[in-house]
């Protein structure tokens, strides 16, 4: 564990209520194993254990179970990291107070203890430390692309039930929400920022697929059209348009890997969500997309799509009533409108997710040519990023293929 690490436990067990008034003269981060517990996180070291500490009256205390989720340093996108570490901390610290004062939001999340920082010329450390819901006996679902209805019926009802504080928020108080946009930065306009086209790379794997299928030949044309856009696209559903009465505190990225299930006897009873690094003011259409599109596979959108878009409506009216909530047909055609966006941020998590059901952890990086490793995106030639993104992304298999039914199915609800 290095150096900062350990400053900020010290900090951390002399300052905080739960541990006490006593200063920490020696402290020890006790893991748990690895196996089960093991995180694969793309911008995150996470272990989970608990603090064990000497006072100065030399009395051990233990701390509560907590997760340590430390920031890795990646050279070529650490711009993008950052964003997402100030992001979450905002949430914790600005937004989830402004909740607080409406409803039990903490619910739906694990508690956030606190976070430390340290700058210097060369690097910048981040570690957030959160009780540990494992312990409390929550998990991560075994599959991390297509799950069951019932998962995704709960996903879908908190989902309603956390833009509802939103809404709720700017009937009470509108000003006091809208200045929560503020602390918000857009984590992915900063990959745009230094790869332009990015998000088009990675649509374009789906689109080349869905040229085979002479169904639908006739939409080719129109669909290229909106992916030579794609990066305008999906910074103006972000950024640009924060139109009311929509607009929410999204999540920003709500899909399986960042929600956790409680079961009793085998049956699912509660979920919270985690990890608010991407976090912004913007549609709701950007965390619903996602589930529908990431976790839904093509069967269970054909079958039960007016019965999960039902389960979200409910969610919206559960805790406050309904007030201050759009219409259900306002918020089908703002989906309707903004659909789009679930493909191209599909195209770019879905493949890897596919994978990781079959038991392949890989990245970006892994697909890189060996010479690049390290370097800033902005320096790797266009023609390597394209290749990279084709073999990560597996053009000709399965995972092309689920891009390609995102299609199909946006063009037959008529969303393009």
């Amino acid at each position: 564990m290095n150096s900062f690490v350990e400053t900020s436990l010290r900090n951390f067990c002399s300052t905080r209520d739960i541990f006490g008034d006593q200063s920490a003269v020696y402290v020890h981060f006790e893991k748990k194993p690895e196996g089960k517990e093991k995180q694969y996180g793309f911008n995150s070291g996470i272990i989970f254990g608990h603090i064990v500490y000497r006072t100065e009256q030399n009395e051990v205390k233990v701390s509560v179970p907590l997760m340590l989720k430390n920031m890795i340093s990646k050279p070529y996108c650490q711009d993008y990291i950052l964003v997402q570490y100030s992001n979450e901390i905002y949430f914790y610290t600005r937004a989830l107070p402004l909740f607080q004062q409406l409803g039990d939001l903490q619910k739906h999340l694990p508690k956030f203890y606190d976070s430390y920082i340290h700058s210097s010329l060369s690097t910048t450390d981040v570690i957030l430390i959160y009780e540990d819901l494992k312990a409390k006996g929550f998990r991560d679902h075994e599959r991390f692309s297509f799950l069951d209805l019932e998962h995704l019926t709960l996903m879908v009802r908190a989902l309603g039930q956390f833009h509802s504080y939103s809404y709720f928020a700017k009937s009470q108080n509108p000003l006091e929400f809208s200045a929560l946009g503020k602390w918000f930065n857009y984590a992915e306009a900063e990959l745009i920022r230094t790869r332009p086209n990015y998000f088009q790379l990675f649509a374009r794997i789906g689109l080349n697929r869905l040229r085979a299928d002479p169904r639908y030949s006739s939409h080719i044309a129109k669909v290229e059209k909106i992916i030579e856009n794609a990066d305008a696209l999906v910074l103006q559903v972000n950024t640009m348009e924060r139109k009311e009465p929509m607009s929410v505190l999204c999540h920003g990225d709500f899909l399986r890997g960042n929600v956790m299930f409680r079961y009793e006897n085998s049956q699912l009873v509660d979920m919270k969500m985690i990890d608010m690094a991407t976090c912004r003011i913007a549609s709701p259409v950007v965390d619903l997309s996602l589930v529908l599109y990431l976790n839904a596979d093509q069967q269970t959108r054909s079958q039960h799509w007016d019965h999960l878009i039902d389960a979200y409506y409910e969610g919206l009216h559960q805790v406050f009533g309904g007030i201050g909530v759009p219409s259900r047909e306002s918020i089908l055609k703002e989906f309707t409108t903004k659909a789009l966006y679930g493909y191209l941020i599909a195209s770019h998590f879905l493949p890897s997710l596919i994978e990781m059901d079959r038991g392949i952890i890989s990245s970006f990086l892994d697909y890189l040519p060996s010479e690049f490793i390290g370097r800033p995106q902005s320096e790797i030639p266009e023609s390597v990023f394209k290749d990279t993104i084709k073999r990560w992304c597996n053009e000709g298999g399965a995972e092309a293929e689920a891009l390609a039914d995102i299609l199909r199915d946006m063009i037959d609800r008529r969303f393009i």
